[in-house]
């Protein structure tokens, strides 16, 4: 059996962009996931004075500036601030930013998915023990505090972004 050039160039040209369609959707989720970090940085500048000068004791768990980590450590580290921002006052800023940073989750399990990483559910925190009071005590500085630690975790998030090729 004779095979044209056309019909095997015609099957390439058929089968070509879907090799490359992978590549595509991961860059896609990428832009899509820097694009919501960007906004919630937008949202916290907006709304939030600096707290590089607050202190608050019982905190300590909730992380600023990431190492250059896994898609996991990204996920339990989101987790850990949508707890912690669900469990403040719910001003109008608090609340968007809390669903974003459920949406910035979704969007990362998404981009694992792609790369191929197996589902994962962030354990909760021994750390969010009786987070409601201690957030009660002093709830705005505990926001303050928050935002501008969730600021810092989302900046390492994007940077991070360029260099993910794997879970």
């Amino acid at each position: 059996h004779h095979w044209s050039p056309i019909s095997v160039w015609g099957f390439l040209w058929v089968w070509l962009p879907l090799f490359y369609s992978r590549s595509v959707k991961i860059d896609k989720v990428i832009a899509d996931t820097k694009s919501l970090t960007k906004t919630i940085v937008a949202r916290i500048q907006d709304g939030s004075p600096s707290s590089s000068f607050l202190k608050i004791n019982g905190l300590d768990f909730i992380p600023g500036e990431l190492p250059v980590q896994s898609l996991e450590a990204m996920d339990e580290a989101l987790e850990l601030f949508h707890q912690v921002l669900s469990n403040l006052p719910l001003e109008a800023p608090v609340a968007q930013i809390s669903h974003d940073v459920e949406n910035l989750q979704s969007l990362l399990q998404l981009l694992g998915s792609h790369l191929g990483c197996s589902p994962h559910r962030p354990a909760r925190s021994d750390a969010l023990q009786n987070l409601t009071e201690r957030l009660a005590v002093f709830p705005y500085t505990a926001a303050v505090v928050t935002l501008d630690r969730l600021q810092k975790c989302l900046q390492s998030i994007t940077k991070h972004l360029d260099h993910v090729h794997n879970c």
